[in-house]
């Protein structure tokens, strides 16, 4: 499914971006008529509305089958975060670049002239930009892509947070376009090395391409990290306090307390003295009236 999505993701969006050429002419020093393809600022929305788009799309038709990564950055970001295995992670990357590459070569196949004069959809640095700007740039873009994909895989947020799953793809969608519409008149915007692999393949551009590698994967990495050591005690915190009302300490069964039969709680909790017997929860623990407090409480938030 990953060489599915990557295939329908690259020949929308990058012949959005190719079938939307507004051809000009323009004359040489030695009088000669060029075509060129200039990038308007509509233009540039127009792009960047196919590939938030798409990329929305084909992760929405994907995601139930494989996660919907289309993205070698995002699989790696995943591994990192110890969401996915080594395996799949091996998997998922030639697929996605396969995919990639026919999508991009379907777009070449339907008008191998306006493909051409696009430049193939291939990323590149713009005039006077360098390589730490570009670096930077891709770093920042895909570390903003992989904290929605690290929230929207974050199991614990899922639990309080139900909408988070169902709304990723849209989330990823926006944040793809946003991207584009920024980072397209500097360097073509990549954020995902399948997307620069297949153009650069099909049309046979290699310029700066480790960089579209460099940069998205950089800035995986480095999401995946500052999500697990602040975003996901944060996240925990958050699950605790909507299971848990009141602050309880830990001791062997609060845990789990949100699993079990509250019915059978809540009888042990009225036969206890209101104010000096103990309940006991556990074989190896007990609770105070203030905890008994507290429990009432959140048996009274459960449905």
């Amino acid at each position: 499914m990953e060489f599915l999505g990557s295939l329908l993701f690259l020949f929308v969006s990058v012949g959005t971006l190719v079938f939307s050429c507004n051809t000009s002419a323009t004359l040489s020093a030695g009088g000669t008529a060029t075509q060129t393809c200039s990038l308007t600022e509509p233009r540039v929305l127009v792009i960047a509305f196919g590939f938030g788009i798409g990329i929305f799309t084909m992760i929405y038709l994907v995601a139930p089958f494989s996660g919907g990564h289309l993205n070698p950055a995002v699989t790696v970001g995943l591994l990192v975060g110890c969401r996915i295995t080594l395996l799949r992670a091996v998997l998922f990357i030639p697929a996605q670049l396969a995919g990639a590459t026919v999508g991009t070569a379907l777009v070449k196949a339907i008008n191998k002239d306006v493909y051409a004069l696009s430049g193939g959809g291939a990323n590149s640095l713009s005039t006077g930009t360098g390589l730490g700007a570009g670096w930077t740039l891709e770093t920042v873009l895909t570390f903003g892509l992989m904290i929605i994909v690290m929230a929207a895989t974050d199991a614990g947020r899922g639990r309080v947070a139900s909408h988070m799953p169902v709304l990723a793809p849209l989330a990823v969608g926006l944040w793809v376009f946003l991207a584009n519409l920024v980072a397209i008149p500097i360097d073509g915007c990549s954020i995902n090395p399948a997307r620069t692999f297949g153009p650069a393949v099909v049309a046979e551009n290699w310029a700066q391409h480790w960089l579209y590698w460099v940069g998205p994967l950089s800035g995986s990495i480095l999401a995946a990290i500052f999500y697990a050591i602040v975003m996901e005690p944060i996240a925990v915190d958050i699950v605790d306090a909507t299971a848990h009302p009141v602050k309880l300490p830990q001791f062997p069964g609060v845990g789990t307390m949100r699993e079990r039969d509250w019915q059978s709680l809540k009888e042990e909790i009225a036969n206890a003295d209101e104010e000096d017997e103990e309940v006991v929860l556990d074989d190896s623990a007990k609770s105070s009236p203030a905890i008994r407090r507290s429990l009432r409480s959140m048996e009274s938030a459960q449905p």
